[in-house]
């Protein structure tokens, strides 16, 4: 035998690259006859995408997780230990990547980077009524909570971001951020409601009787 493309002179030829590969073969006799094969390839890798199907890449307090899928592919790998499906569901900030197989044996990756916003936000107190202490003639104090977008007062004062207090007690508002967090303040309302001690003396130091 005789293959062309340097393909040597053995029965059998491994070939690499796409072409038309012919074969002359001799016989015993010293006849030869030849044969043809045409060979294509095919190495175009997969388009691969991913599609977040949360919406969003931001983990926050509230979005505690992203949920992910690959396509493009007929296999899939995903970076840091998302495993070997299509879906991968994640839950810290990251630069993911997944390698898609296409059914022809090619791959090619995709990223998508996930970050994070947990900022706890900074609750303020503001007493609008300018002291802390209840008396007789202040029977309420006004208190105005800041810092979130949603509040939760403690002592049953409601979740407006305004409270009012007629009792003395140690009070607090939980402020919730856009992102979900949570952070607390506090404000110390004390009482001083002790009534004086009346009493009556005479004006001029003694008192008599005339008849």
């Amino acid at each position: 035998y005789l293959w062309s493309g340097g393909l040597g002179s053995d029965a059998n030829a491994t070939v690499t690259s796409p072409a038309t590969y012919s074969v002359t073969a001799t016989a015993s006799n010293g006849c030869t006859a030849c044969s043809s094969i045409t060979i294509t390839q095919n190495i175009t890798a997969p388009t691969t995408v991913i599609t977040n199907n949360t919406g969003s890449t931001l983990l926050t307090c509230a979005r505690t997780s992203i949920s992910l899928t690959a396509g493009g592919g007929i296999s899939y790998v995903w970076s840091d230990g998302l495993g070997s499906n299509a879906a991968a569901s994640v839950s810290r900030p990251s630069a993911y990547i997944v390698t898609a197989t296409g059914s022809n044996g090619c791959t090619s990756s995709a990223s998508i980077t996930i970050t994070q916003d947990i900022t706890a936000p900074t609750v303020t107190i503001t007493n609008n009524t300018g002291s802390t202490e209840l008396t007789c003639s202040r029977t309420s104090i006004s208190l105005t909570a800041g810092g979130g977008v949603s509040y939760v007062w403690s002592g049953g004062l409601g979740s407006n971001a305004n409270a009012s207090v007629t009792s003395p007690a140690t009070y607090t508002a939980t402020a919730t951020a856009a992102n979900g967090c949570t952070a607390t303040a506090a404000s110390v309302i004390g009482q001083n409601i002790t009534p004086p001690v009346a009493s009556i003396s005479p004006s001029s130091g003694t008192l008599t009787c005339t008849t």
